[in-house]
């Protein structure tokens, strides 16, 4: 999961999300105008007053959250403002050592708490804190109060600096916004059908590629609203519903398993180029090509396929090839046929589309609810998980500050900041950001302390705080221990412009580093822990209900209403039923995997229980890729499948039993259906031999039936075999 993790942030280097750049663009933006004011202040002689603003910008960069021009430059002026006026009370407070700590309490809680109490609280973060902090850091080691209050106004410049600057690089929002996030689900298609290719076993398909189909029908969702564009949605929402065609096809084409050998060779060449043609699609919708609707239509060809398979056909029938294998062979020449068509028509719409990509689009007009006076109530109680972390935040970051002041520990603040920086609600997140900023700053640091000792010049100074902080902001969204590698030279190298720093400071903040890191760990632990290990029990069967009723959802929808006198469900579930309980099987089952993800990293648990519990939300997983991929082979034929009945009305009782329900008389009855089909199938692979040893190979009833009906009823078995079996004692009761 982390290098999955890993993947899709390395991935954001390159593809923005809606209204941003990639993080490349952003992180050589930001270099620039954090960085504009030291060259400035150095040529006017004033290079103090440019260290400030260059602080006050590299606040504010902080709090760029993306997001069209208009609301993220509005968040920004505010969030310069908070700071600066911060920063002026933290100058006027110095010397007031129960003042600043009162407002210090004040601004974590707040920052702690987040749109529970506004919204802007959550742009805003822990950046007024940490202008708190560095104020009180400030006086009595490089400025007297007196000296310092005027600075305040010098980080108001550099954080509406920052915002002007941004606001004039913004670019107005475009459609080009949403063909990025339309372009999202084809690439984690495409990197879906790479893997296909090279490892040639089944798998399921990525989580990211739910996450990014979500937000693509999002997208076309907000262009049909009372401020889009229907002429556009129109022309977005075939791409879409292709998107989630392909992503469909390739989970059925896991679920068929390694290709024959027979076909191996031209079944990975034509994966690997129908992942390609993925990735040039996605190109296509972003611009990083000329879009051409069929600039390379026959590198999509999957002739070789199609000769290996009748190849192997024939020696199929002289008794060379096994029938089960010729009959794996043609289905996953059928699934790549039917690729291969999808991607050609969405090449096509992709290319058209693509040629408005500079149509303006209207400013989002949806504003974040405030929470009501009954909410924040509620909220304000210790069995929220957000006031138990706000308050969790507040007494360690205060406690440190009180015992480094008390103290009088040089620099104390760094160890304040590093609580506000690491401290997460989870355990498990707060664990991993502690080694993470460690680890960050004994590499930042140790560079910092090197580049303190040999650079005094402070035009290279200036030139190196170019590069570390385009590079910190182009690998923040990698990971956090680069941000911290890059972020620690920044603070002591800004100092260094306006007077000689000393290489000693780097090693004093790797022990604050230390410290606060030490103290957030140990009270995550200790004060008003929010464990994970408790709730995956809960998650887990969440995630079991939902995929239950999804399952019971698509078998109802492939059995469709009664004919010819068969049996069939009750209440026929119609296909507009099926995309919401998808995604929230998808949305549950992802939710307990992060839970499960988190839960093995903490202290105090049954990892037995845990692993059953793991084992389990990784079936369902299986599972929700399984009946996407079942929903591919819905043919007429499909429905008179015998024992289907059978099959839908225990399937989704056998995964989650009522009450008092015994899972056993429902997955017998599974079984009994699954043996009663495959017998069926048996029945007709015979029938086909013997035609082909009277020389019948033509298209005749036989084939038809299991060309149209052994997929069905191997996905139906692969779903039997897939069901969890009964939990048994939970995590809950096991901890």
């Amino acid at each position: 999961m982390t290098r999955h993790l890993a993947g899709r942030r390395t991935t954001g280097l390159f593809s923005p999300a809606p209204g941003s750049r990639p993080a490349v663009l952003a992180g050589l933006g930001n270099g620039i105008v954090i960085s504009a004011p030291l060259p400035a202040g150095i040529a006017t002689g004033n290079p103090q007053a440019a260290a400030w603003a260059t602080l006050g910008a590299y606040l504010a960069a902080f709090t760029n959250k993306g997001g069209p021009r208009g609301p993220r430059t509005c968040g920004l002026l505010v969030a310069a403002v908070v700071d600066a006026a911060v920063f002026w009370i933290g100058a006027r407070a110095a010397g007031l050592f129960p003042v600043t700590l009162a407002v210090l309490a004040a601004l974590v809680f707040l920052a702690g708490m987040g749109t529970t109490v506004h919204p802007t609280l959550e742009r805003l973060g822990t950046m007024p804190a940490t202008a708190l902090l560095v104020a009180a850091g400030a006086v009595g080691t490089t400025q007297t109060p007196a000296q310092l209050r005027p600075a305040a106004l010098l980080v108001l410049a550099g954080g509406l600096w920052y915002a002007a600057a941004t606001a004039v690089l913004t670019p107005a929002p475009r459609l080009r916004d949403v063909l990025h996030t339309l372009a999202q689900p084809y690439r984690a298609v495409g990197r879906t059908l790479s893997v296909l290719a090279v490892a040639q076993t089944p798998r399921t398909a990525p989580a990211h590629t739910a996450d990014a189909l979500r937000r693509a029908e999002a997208a076309t969702r907000a262009l049909r609203g009372p401020r889009g564009d229907e002429h556009l949605a129109e022309l977005t929402d075939p791409l879409v519903r292709k998107a989630a065609t392909l992503a469909d096809l390739t989970a059925a084409l896991a679920a068929t398993g390694p290709p024959p050998a027979a076909v191996a060779t031209p079944y990975t060449t034509a994966t690997t180029r129908a992942a390609q043609q993925l990735a040039r699609l996605a190109d296509d919708l972003t611009r990083r090509r000329p879009a051409t609707p069929h600039d390379s239509a026959p590198e999509t060809s999957i002739a070789p396929l199609e000769a290996a398979c009748d190849r192997m056909r024939a020696q199929s029938d002289a008794g060379a090839e096994s029938y089960p294998d010729t009959a794996r062979a043609g289905r996953q020449r059928r699934l790549l046929g039917r690729i291969d068509a999808v991607l050609t028509t969405a090449r096509t719409d992709a290319h058209r589309l693509a040629q408005l990509a500079r149509t303006p689009l209207p400013p989002p007009t949806t504003r974040a609810p405030r929470p009501t006076a009954a909410r924040l109530r509620d909220a304000m109680t210790l069995t929220s998980a957000t006031f138990r972390h706000a308050l969790r935040a507040t007494t360690v970051s205060t406690a440190v500050f009180a015992l480094t002041q008390a103290t009088a520990l040089p620099h104390g603040e760094w160890a304040t900041l590093a609580v506000l920086r690491v401290l997460r609600p989870q355990y498990a997140v707060t664990r991993e950001r502690v080694v993470q900023r460690v680890v960050g700053n004994l590499v930042g640091g140790s560079c910092a302390a090197l580049l303190i000792a040999a650079v005094h010049t402070q035009a290279a100074i200036c030139l190196i705080l170019f590069v570390i902080i385009t590079a910190g902001f182009t690998l923040r969204p990698v990971n956090y221990a680069f941000w911290v590698i890059f972020g620690t030279p920044v603070v002591l190298l800004i100092g260094d412009v306006s007077h000689p720093g000393d290489w000693h400071d780097a090693l004093v903040r790797i022990a604050m580093t230390f410290l606060g890191t030490a103290a957030a760990l140990l009270g995550s632990r200790l004060l008003w822990p929010s464990w994970e290990h408790p709730r995956l029990a809960a998650e887990t069967d969440h995630a079991r209900r939902a995929t239950a009723a999804y399952l019971d959802t698509a078998l109802r929808s492939l059995a469709g209403p009664a004919q010819d006198g068969e049996l069939a469900p009750a209440r026929p579930a119609p296909d507009v039923e099926l995309a919401p309980a998808r995604a929230a099987a998808e949305k549950a089952v992802a939710r307990a995997q992060s839970t499960a993800h988190h839960a093995h990293r903490e202290p105090g648990h049954d990892r037995a229980a845990l692993d059953r519990e793991a084992a389990t939300v990784a079936a369902l997983d299986r599972l929700v890729a399984l009946i996407a991929a079942l929903m591919t082979h819905r043919t007429a034929r499909a429905a008179h499948v015998p024992a289907l009945a059978l099959y839908t009305g225990h399937a989704a009782r056998a995964l989650d039993p009522a009450p008092g329900e015994d899972p056993a008389v429902h997955t017998d009855a599974l079984a009994q259906a699954v043996e009663e089909m495959s017998l069926y199938l048996e029945d007709l692979h015979t029938r086909r031999r013997q035609e082909l040893a009277s020389e019948h190979t033509g298209d005749t009833a036989v084939r038809v039936r299991i060309r149209e009906t052994a997929p069905v009823i191997e996905l139906l078995a692969g779903i039997a075999d897939t069901l969890p079996a009964d939990p048994g004692p939970s995590a809950t009761a096991a901890t």
